[in-house]
């Protein structure tokens, strides 16, 4: 079984206990040895628990999230207990952890400007990861550092930044707003998607920063998600599995890209088979 592979059965895994662990707030065996316990808490300036929050979950072997370069699709998200606690079961590997106060309305999308990430950051502001051992429970501690969200900033881009710009249209040539680019390393969407834009505006732009070159394989939703959609999301206007297939160059710049958006109908393709895949 291939490392990608064996890290989804862990996701599995947590997926499927992670309920029942947390009310047991204690160590979950597994029969699976290659299977490890991270366990941990998140608070509001070290004393309110982020009761309820939502916790991001990121394998460093397909790569990290940032804080001001690009916007990585987390691999996993779950919600927080009341008292801001986790316990999850996951394949031995590195991982980062984030967190964020439920949104009112339940949307799966970048965080508004200003809205606090929680993330274990050292005394540089630099994320730091968490080691997960086969058999074993490492003991993420309570987290409560915190930085407020920002659009990607230009300045810190540097000179080897790959971008991807465009805009999103409906079927009458209109800009659409409040969309997201969901970004695929393969083709098909099978594969989780590793990078998302911010919201389009109101002129429907979006703009993609990426960690490396290589080709990519865009597509328009109103989430995070990647599942069957919800009536109403947008979706690629001639099929809501169509692809954009484009290939860029470390530090190269693409732009002009058009994506043409129609809203998912209450019965079609995918409809109603939603997945939790980003």
């Amino acid at each position: 079984m291939s490392h990608v592979k064996r890290y989804f059965v862990g996701f599995l895994t947590v997926f499927m206990l992670y309920h029942s662990a947390l009310a047991a707030d204690s160590p979950v065996s597994s029969v699976d040895p290659s299977i490890g316990v991270l366990a941990g808490q998140f608070k509001k300036n070290g004393k309110a628990p982020l009761a309820n929050g939502r916790l991001f979950i990121y394998n460093k072997a397909l790569g990290p999230p940032s804080t001001d370069r690009y916007v990585r699709v987390p691999d996993l998200n779950i919600n927080l207990d009341k008292e801001g606690k986790f316990l999850l079961q996951l394949s031995a590997g590195v991982y980062y952890l984030s967190a964020v106060k439920a949104p009112a309305d339940g949307a799966m999308g970048p965080p508004p400007k200003g809205e606090l990430i929680y993330f274990k950051m050292n005394a540089k502001k630099e994320i730091q990861p968490f080691i997960v051992e086969a058999g074993k429970k490492t003991n993420a501690g309570i987290i409560s550092s915190a930085i407020p969200y920002r659009r990607v900033d230009r300045a810190n881009r540097g000179l080897d930044a790959t971008m991807i710009e465009g805009t999103v249209i409906d079927e009458n040539g209109a800009p659409v707003e409040n969309a997201v680019i969901l970004v695929h390393m393969k083709p098909g969407i099978q594969e989780m998607a590793s990078y998302v834009s911010e919201r389009t505006g109101k002129d429907g732009k979006f703009e993609l920063l990426l960690n490396d070159g290589g080709n990519f394989y865009l597509r328009v939703r109103s989430e995070y998600h990647g599942g069957a959609p919800n009536a109403g999301e947008f979706v690629n206007a001639n099929d809501p599995k169509e692809q954009i297939a484009l290939s860029l160059k470390i530090g190269e710049k693409l732009t002009g890209v058009i994506i043409k958006a129609k809203r998912q109908p209450e019965k079609g393709p995918l409809a109603g088979q939603r997945q939790s895949k980003p």
